[in-house]
């Protein structure tokens, strides 16, 4: 983290507390920037840095990840109303957000249920689809496969899974690598026992999208959830909607093209904020 950064914690309904790392200039306009499962807010410090100079930026850690509160099941599990919350706190105006994966998911639902309360949106291959049969116990079980990988991987070291991912995907971001480690291992595994993400619901959900909102996605073949078709029906729905590819890239599109995901997301934010 870099050392002019500053780091606290806010208090949400519930008693549920959200840590979260600032660049830290409240005269310029704020970006918020919602991470994806497993990972941690400081899984975007890369592409911070390289925005900051524009923008005071918060990164913050969900709810059951990175230093923010355990999963509780006796507490609400509303990623959404977290976001909001956090945005309340910290009397940010109208920020920017941006969201990956589940990040996305939660910053789309923002924007729906709090059209005045932001700018725009910037959403990396949200895990939109079409309806299928059984597509809830379908989800439990993916969730339930992926909490066995955390689990796996919390008994390998911070070094031994960066090694292990850069040899998996040569062509990951290095530098994002210690942060994305890290944050398996102070990922809570109980939150995949409650997170669900409903994506084949998303028409509904971005027909009430008023913000400007663009959508990055990469190569299907290589993972990436948005289909061309989906991402060009998106934008029809949209009501100020930009669709973005990036080849190359499969569903992390930031952590495997940083440099046109960077250059696409900055002339967006140019233009919109």
């Amino acid at each position: 983290m870099r050392n002019d950064w500053t780091q606290g914690t806010v208090s949400v309904d519930d008693g549920i507390e959200l840590f979260y790392t600032r660049t830290g200039n409240s005269d310029k306009p704020a970006l918020v920037m919602a991470h994806g499962i497993t990972d941690n807010g400081l899984c975007w410090h890369q592409f911070a840095s390289d925005l900051e100079a524009d923008f005071d930026i918060i990164m913050y850690d969900a709810y059951g990840h990175g230093k923010s509160s355990r999963v509780d099941p006796n507490k609400r599990f509303d990623l959404i109303e977290d976001l909001n919350e956090l945005i309340d706190a910290l009397n940010l105006e109208k920020p920017g957000v941006i969201g990956f994966s589940m990040g996305a998911v939660t910053a789309a639902g923002f924007a729906a249920r709090y059209p005045e309360k932001l700018t725009a949106l910037v959403l990396e291959d949200p895990p939109w689809h079409e309806p299928q049969e059984e597509d809830e116990e379908k989800e439990t079980a993916r969730n339930q496969a992926k909490k066995k990988q955390n689990l796996a991987a919390k008994k390998k070291t911070v070094k031994e899974l960066q090694k292990l991912k850069l040899k998996e995907s040569p062509n990951w971001e290095e530098a994002i690598l210690p942060e994305w480690a890290q944050s398996k291992h102070e990922f809570d595994p109980a939150f995949f026992d409650h997170f669900r993400v409903n994506g084949s619901n998303w028409r509904g959900l971005v027909n009430t999208i008023s913000v400007p909102t663009l959508i990055v996605t990469g190569d299907n073949e290589l993972g990436a959830h948005i289909t061309p078709s989906l991402g060009v029906e998106a934008i029809q729905l949209l009501d100020k909607g930009e669709f973005g590819h990036i080849s190359g890239a499969g569903h992390c599109v930031r952590y495997e093209q940083y440099q046109p995901y960077l250059t696409m997301v900055q002339l967006f934010l140019k233009r919109n904020m």
